[in-house]
């Protein structure tokens, strides 16, 4: 069975990239033996306004220490700093993080799970368009990474004793599914939001969601379907972060021909504004994608 690191071998990514991902990879364990330590809260609030566990500063603190000592990044931008952080290097990757998405399902034991994206030129503000490499490491039942370059998608999933990623599916494509992962009250719809979701109801599309972006997701990219966070009346910009949370996965759904939009534009056109950007997401298969764009349009 192939690992990680030989698929990439195969797949002509540089030596620096590699042993970048060695280092991600290394971390896994670390991370997995930190959920020991329960949902614990810290009393510390992100510049969300959200108040973090104790396994979201740990995740966060764990990434930003290993790739910060890799010498092969020259800027992180993670979900729970305000600022990006710009090394001392002249040359290096950018990468973003979500360190643990999906961290309120902690006390119920769900599954969460990691966001990363790679930029190439690292410049992690210079658009979207330059992402190169997006991943995410889901801790579940298993513990799967799914990883998107510019030519496939990629499962994998990690192998305990050997303490590497296995790869079991390649060449990942979205299926025209029928599930619906909708997020946000009912009552903060927008009118047309509200006749996109009447319309996949009445198509028999059924609902799954967890309110773990990244177990949601996964399910649309493993049955087909659509994943949304529209929109609000409380929050018109949405809740997702662009660099953190969505912009990896419109790459990763891209990549595994499906679609990723805001309601009207395409995801990965966008150049960041700030760090700390919301914006609204539609992704999943791309025919129900196109569909549900033309009722927004109306």
């Amino acid at each position: 069975m192939m690992n990680l690191e030989n698929y990439l071998k195969e797949n002509g990514h540089t030596k620096q990239f590699i042993d970048l991902m060695k280092i991600v990879v290394k971390q896994v364990p670390q991370i997995k033996a930190e959920f020991q330590r329960g949902d614990e809260k810290t009393g510390v609030y992100n510049i969300y306004g959200e108040e973090q566990a104790k396994m979201d500063q740990r995740a966060n603190e764990i990434w930003i220490e290993a790739l910060s000592k890799s010498k092969l990044v020259k800027e992180i931008a993670t979900e729970e700093e305000k600022d990006i952080i710009r090394l001392n290097y002249e040359k290096g990757y950018g990468v973003t993080i979500d360190p643990l998405d999906g961290s309120s399902l902690l006390p119920t034991n769900l599954a969460v799970g990691s966001i990363f994206s790679i930029y190439e030129n690292g410049e992690i503000m210079s658009g979207l368009q330059q992402i190169s490499a997006a991943f995410y490491i889901l801790f579940g039942p298993l513990t799967l990474m799914v990883f998107a370059d510019k030519k496939e998608v990629s499962q994998f999933i990690f192998n305990e004793r050997k303490k590497q990623f296995d790869l079991v599916k390649r060449n990942l494509t979205i299926p025209e599914g029928k599930l619906y992962a909708p997020g946000g009250l009912r009552k903060d719809w927008l009118e047309n939001h509200k006749k996109a979701i009447e319309y996949l109801e009445k198509e028999g599309f059924k609902l799954r969601y967890s309110g773990s972006f990244v177990a949601d997701f996964h399910q649309i990219l493993i049955y087909g379907g659509i994943f949304t966070y529209p929109a609000l009346l409380n929050e018109p910009n949405g809740k997702l972060r662009l660099l953190f949370e969505v912009g990896p996965m419109a790459f990763i759904a891209e990549k595994a021909k499906g679609e990723a939009i805001d309601g009207k534009n395409r995801i990965l056109d966008i150049i960041p504004a700030k760090v700390d950007q919301r914006i609204p997401i539609y992704i999943g298969s791309k025919k129900v994608i196109e569909e549900i764009k033309s009722i927004l349009a109306q």
